[in-house]
C-alpha cells in the first residue's frame, strides 16, 4: 500500500473566458502545491465553462492549443499532476468533451473522451469510443467524466483493466446531486477502488451546479466531502489498501452469466 495526496478544485469557471479560468487553475495549483499534493483535479470543461455549444468553434482546442499549453506549463512549474477537462477538437474534425491527465513534467500522458453524453451535449459533441487507464508514477488512473459514473460497466471495465483509482471530472447540476453522490460511492465500493469526483459550483443560464465533490476510499468511505464549499481541499488517499478477502467482488463475479448485459 502507498498513499498519495490529492487536491480537489471545486470552483466556478467563467463561461467562455479562458484567461480567467487559467488564472483560477494557476491559483488552485499554487494552493495544492502548498498542501504538498501530488495530483489536482478540476471539474468538467473547466477550461471554458460548460455551456460552450454556441461558441464551440472558437473555444475548442487540441492538446497543443494555447489553453492546454499553459496548463502544461503550470504543471511543470508547480511539479504537479493535473486532470483538466476541455472541449477538444479531434483530428477527425469532431468535438469531444475530454479530460487530459498531465504529469509533473508538463507532459500529456493521456486524454479520455467522454463516452456517455448527457442531454443536450449530444447536439454539439461526439461520444468517445474507448475507456482509458493511464499509467503514472502515482499508480494506474482510470478516467471518467460526469454522466459516465451512472453506468456501472465503465468503472468495472477500468478496474479489470488494472486501474488503481478512478478520477471523475464533473459538471453535475440540480436536481441530480443524489445521482453522482450515490453512484460515486457505489462505484468505489463495488469495485474496491478509490474514486475522486470533482464537481463545480455556480450558474450558467438555467443550470445550477451542485458541488459536493468527494474523495472516496476503496471501502466506500468518504474521506473528503466538500458539499457547497468553494475552494481547493487536499486529502491523503491510500492506494492498494488491504481489503476484506471475503468480499472481493471482482474475483467472486460470475462473468459467464453476464454476457446478455452487453448484447442487449
Amino acid at each position: 500500500m502507498k498513499a498519495i495526496k490529492v487536491s480537489v478544485a471545486q470552483l466556478t469557471p467563467k463561461l467562455a473566458d479562458k484567461q480567467k479560468n487559467l488564472q483560477l487553475i494557476s491559483d488552485a495549483m499554487i494552493e495544492a502545491k502548498r498542501d504538498q499534493a501530488d495530483l489536482i483535479i478540476f471539474p468538467e470543461l473547466f477550461l471554458t465553462g460548460y455551456s460552450v455549444g454556441s461558441e464551440l468553434d472558437q473555444l475548442a482546442e487540441t492538446e497543443d492549443g494555447p489553453g492546454m499549453t499553459e496548463v502544461r506549463r503550470l504543471c511543470l512549474e508547480q511539479g504537479l499532476y493535473a486532470a483538466i477537462s476541455f472541449p477538444e477538437k479531434g483530428e477527425d474534425g469532431h468535438y469531444y468533451i475530454s479530460s487530459a491527465l498531465i504529469d509533473d513534467n508538463g507532459e500529456v500522458l493521456g486524454i479520455y473522451r467522454k463516452t456517455h453524453l448527457f442531454d443536450q451535449e449530444k447536439m454539439h459533441f461526439t461520444p468517445g469510443s474507448e475507456f482509458k487507464v493511464i499509467e503514472t508514477s502515482l499508480g494506474k488512473i482510470g478516467m471518467m467524466i460526469c454522466f459516465d459514473v451512472e453506468f456501472p460497466e465503465i468503472a468495472r471495465s477500468l478496474k479489470l483493466s488494472g486501474a488503481d483509482f478512478i478520477v471523475i471530472v464533473n459538471a453535475n447540476m440540480h436536481p441530480y446531486e443524489l445521482h453522482h453522490n450515490l453512484f460515486a460511492r457505489a462505484r468505489a465500493l463495488e469495485n474496491e477502488i478509490p474514486v475522486i469526483i470533482c464537481n463545480r459550483l455556480g450558474k450558467e443560464g438555467d443550470l445550477d451546479f451542485c458541488g459536493d465533490s468527494m474523495v472516496i476510499d476503496a471501502t466506500g468511505d468518504i474521506l473528503l466531502e466538500m458539499k457547497q464549499t468553494e475552494g481547493v481541499q487536499t486529502v491523503e488517499l491510500a492506494i492498494g489498501q488491504q481489503l476484506d478477502p471475503k468480499m472481493s467482488y471482482t474475483t467472486n463475479r460470475r462473468a459467464e452469466l453476464y454476457s446478455k448485459i452487453a448484447e442487449q
